[in-house]
């Protein structure tokens, strides 16, 4: 069915409606009220709200906004000070002498004069007041005086007096910075401080007494992990390295350990660093080294091999000697070569069988001795000075050898499934094929990656990066783990890399997160 189309018919809109429509859209009436708005602007309420718009010949000149520029319809306040105007109408008891221009802040809120603050009803507020009659602060000079007052419980720190000589775009050039850094690491390397001799102390077998100290890097954490830590041998400096690229280096104090300065090696990561003296050597993955002299901050390249360059392919793994003479650095097929800490050059290279796992350098007598190990637990021994091959001898355990560290009187070997012996240097002679070692440390199960001693012996620091809280301390020469440390809570991470100081009070590990905690054997 087809109904035709017809017209609908709108109704008028209705009152109600009108006022909707003009309440949303407007309307001509309230358009014109805005323009009259608009003109009015600046005027008094009682002119805008008389609708009387006065004529062009009745304006004077004064008053002929239009003419002027944007610019010229104000003008900026530019007296100085408080003119001691009230404008509550009461009088000011306050000094207002309190602050000057000098002092006044970047940003200022015009409404804080006209504040009037008690000093009287707070009893935690008289202590603002500077004569006994004031009982009323401006809202300015009540911000000055709280300012005085936070100065006085917190002195203003040294820093803020340094940024206050800088340039005036308020950054120091880098010439400037640069400066600064080097005359307080020479500043450090010039001081003697007292280097103390070894403990006579035995240490319990069974808990050691630590605290946690603030981490070393704390100002300065790595952008990666940490791969390499070195302790000066004389002064209180740290060096730390990863695969940043940066080196970094701290002042020691347990509290503060200040960021001293850094230089970034823009083509290796950083896998080793020793201190000889005031010289840092610093290794990585290319087939050269770095040799950075702290005293007058040259940086040398080390890569003279003479012709054994295809036994040393990467500088990444040395070990430098006890009296600092020689660097031993673990080569490929099989290769360890020797270089001079003066000079850098290539001086004599030994030879194992199997590819080279890890070096060590220990003194006997007078004699610098190297120890080289393969992954199936042999151990060969060279005097450096004469280089005469002394003896060959092969761990217990026999495979999977991983690190191996010497001091004085020990030497460890780890293997990749967790398990450590210790030897007596004493036992091991130059007719000794298959020594028995005094001890054995099982409490990890995980491949062994960092071994370190205390400089007299007494501690062993065991980790793995294989797990998270990988560490464990040994007691010496009982071959037992201290059960009291590490606990569950105790931060360590992922261990990179361990050092105990030169002094043997601090030790310092390294983590995958970029941090070096440090924490204080105070037994020493």
């Amino acid at each position: 069915m087809i109904v035709d189309e017809q017209p609908v018919e709108i109704p008028p809109k209705d009152e109600e409606e009108l006022e909707l429509e003009r309440l949303v859209f407007g309307d001509l009436e309230g358009f014109e009220k805005g323009l009259r708005d608009v003109d009015f602007f600046g005027r008094d309420e009682t002119e805008a709200d008389s609708g009387n718009e006065p004529e062009g010949d009745d304006v004077s000149e004064d008053d002929d906004f239009g003419k002027l520029e944007d610019d010229q319809l104000f003008f900026v306040d530019e007296s100085k000070g408080d003119v001691g105007v009230d404008y509550h109408g009461e009088s000011g008891s306050e000094d207002n002498t309190d602050y000057s221009e000098e002092e006044s802040d970047k940003w200022e809120d015009s409404d804080d004069q006209n504040l009037r603050i008690s000093v009287v009803k707070d009893g935690k507020l008289k202590k603002l007041r500077k004569r006994e009659n004031e009982s009323v602060l401006s809202g300015k000079s009540y911000i000055f005086r709280l300012k005085s007052q936070f100065e006085k419980i917190h002195p203003r720190p040294d820093w803020a007096d340094e940024s206050d000589s800088e340039d005036s775009d308020g950054t120091a050039s880098q010439e400037e910075n640069e400066l600064v850094k080097s005359n307080m690491l020479l500043d450090i390397l010039s001081k003697q401080y007292q280097v103390a001799s070894k403990t006579t102390k035995l240490l319990p077998p069974t808990n050691i007494d630590i605290d946690r100290l603030r981490d070393a890097n704390a100002q300065r954490v790595a952008h990666s992990s940490i791969k390499t830590i070195a302790f000066h041998p004389t002064h209180p400096l740290l060096a730390t390295g990863g695969m940043d690229r940066t080196i970094r280096i701290f002042q020691l104090d347990g509290k503060v350990n200040n960021f001293i300065t850094s230089i970034h090696l823009k083509q290796s990561s950083i896998l080793s660093l020793e201190f000889q003296d005031d010289k840092l050597f610093a290794g990585g993955s290319r087939p050269y080294m770095y040799k950075w002299n702290l005293q007058n901050e040259r940086v040398e390249k080390i890569n003279k091999l003479y012709g054994n360059e295809k036994t040393q392919k990467s500088f990444g793994h040395f070990k430098l000697s006890c009296d600092g003479k020689y660097i031993g650095l673990a080569g490929n097929s099989g290769w360890v070569n020797v270089l001079s800490t003066t000079n850098g050059l290539w001086l004599r290279g030994f030879k194992i069988e199997d590819e080279v796992v890890d070096i060590d350098f220990m003194k006997q007598s007078d004699d610098n001795i190297l120890i080289a190990v393969n992954s199936a637990g042999e151990v060969w021994e060279w005097n450096v000075d004469t280089g005469k091959f002394l003896n060959k001898w092969s761990d217990d355990s026999g495979t999977g050898i991983t690190q191996i560290k010497a001091c004085d009187r020990w030497l460890a070997v780890g293997n990749n499934v967790g398990i450590v012996n210790i030897y007596d240097r004493r036992k091991l002679t130059n007719s000794t094929t298959r020594p028995k070692p005094i001890g054995t440390v099982e409490n990890l199960v995980t491949a062994i990656t960092a071994l370190d001693f205390t400089p007299d012996g007494q501690v062993l620091c065991v980790t793995s990066n294989a797990v998270s809280d990988g560490l464990r301390l040994v007691h010496l020469p009982s071959c037992t783990v201290f059960r009291n440390w590490p606990t569950r809570t105790t931060p360590l991470g992922t261990v990179t890399t361990v050092k105990f100081s030169p002094r043997g009070e601090t030790l310092c590990v390294g983590n995958t997160a970029g941090k070096v905690r440090m924490w204080r054997l105070n037994h020493y």
